[in-house]
C-alpha cells in the first residue's frame, strides 16, 4: 500500500527481493543490515539493526503479523490486537 507506506511479505522473502520490490514503488525498508540474503523472519527475529543512533531495529518497522501455532492455528498480532505477545512475537533473541 504505496499510500500508507506499508507492505505484506512473508516471513520466507529475503531482505535483498524485499528491498529491490519496494524500489519499484518508490519505497525502501527504514534501516536494515548489510547482510541483504537474510530471510525477512530471520532478520526480524534477531533484532538486526542498521547504522545511525536515532534509527531502531528492524524489528520495530512491523506493525502487524499472523503467526501459525499448533494449538491455535492462526493468530494475529499488532498493538491493537493483542499488543502484549505482539511485543513478544516480534524480536526472538533467544
Amino acid at each position: 500500500d504505496a499510500k500508507k507506506k506499508t507492505v505484506t511479505v512473508q516471513a520466507g522473502i529475503r531482505v535483498a527481493e524485499l528491498v529491490d520490490a519496494l524500489r519499484e514503488h518508490g519505497l525502501t525498508l527504514q534501516n536494515f543490515a548489510s547482510i541483504r540474503e537474510q530471510q525477512v523472519g530471520g532478520i526480524i527475529q534477531v533484532g538486526a539493526h542498521g547504522t545511525g543512533a536515532r534509527l531502531p531495529p528492524i524489528d520495530e518497522q512491523v506493525i502487524s503479523m499472523k503467526l501459525v501455532t499448533p494449538a491455535k492455528g492462526i493468530i494475529e498480532l499488532s498493538k491493537e490486537k493483542d499488543p502484549d505477545l505482539f511485543y513478544l512475537a516480534r524480536c526472538g533473541l533467544g
